[in-house]
C-alpha cells in the first residue's frame, strides 16, 4: 500500500518548530527532531485509528523488555526493540530475518520512525543509529515513559 503524504497537524508542526534542540543538536546540525507528549499522543491515535501503513508511522520503544513489562507499553501500536539490538545492527537486517527475530515488520525507509524510551536519552541514540542505517524520517519522543505514565 502506498504511503499517503499527510501534512503534520498544528500540534506536531508547533512541536517540531519549538523542540528542535537536543543533546545531539537540532535537525540543522544533524540531530533528531524531538516531539512532546501531545504530538506523541496524536501520532499514536493516528496509527491506532488507521494502521501503520496508512499513517506512515512506526513507533518503537527502545527500553528493555523488562522495563516495558514493569510499566506496560505506551500503547498496543508501539513495538519494542531494545537499544542494544539497534546498536548491533537490527535496522540493517534483511526484512524476513528482522520480522522473525523481533516479531514485527522492519521499518521501511519511507516510513517515519518515532522512537521512545524511559526519559528521552536512549531514544536520541536510537535515532542517530537509525540515521546511520539510512533512515531519514525520524522523530524522538522526548518525554518517554516517565512522562507518559505520570
Amino acid at each position: 500500500m502506498a504511503r499517503q503524504t499527510q501534512k503534520p497537524s498544528s500540534i506536531l508542526r508547533k512541536t517540531l518548530t519549538q523542540q528542535n534542540m537536543s543533546f545531539f543538536g537540532g535537525p540543522a546540525e544533524g540531530g533528531i527532531p524531538r516531539i512532546d507528549r501531545a504530538a506523541m499522543k496524536e501520532i499514536i491515535e493516528d496509527v491506532a485509528n488507521s494502521s501503520r501503513e496508512e499513517s506512515g508511522y512506526v513507533i518503537i520503544d527502545v527500553r528493555g523488555h523488562d522495563e516495558v513489562e514493569y510499566t506496560g507499553k505506551l500503547d498496543d501500536v508501539v513495538e519494542t526493540l531494545p537499544l542494544p539490538y539497534i546498536a548491533e545492527g537490527a535496522l540493517a537486517m534483511e526484512e524476513d530475518d528482522f520480522k522473525e527475530t523481533f516479531g514485527f515488520d522492519k521499518p521501511g525507509l519511507d516510513e517515519t520512525i518515532v522512537f521512545s524510551c524511559k526519559a528521552g536519552i536512549r531514544s536520541q541514540s536510537a535515532g542517530q543509529l537509525a540515521k546511520m542505517a539510512g533512515y531519514s524520517d525520524i522523530l524522538d519522543y522526548m518525554g518517554g515513559s516517565n512522562e507518559w505514565f505520570s
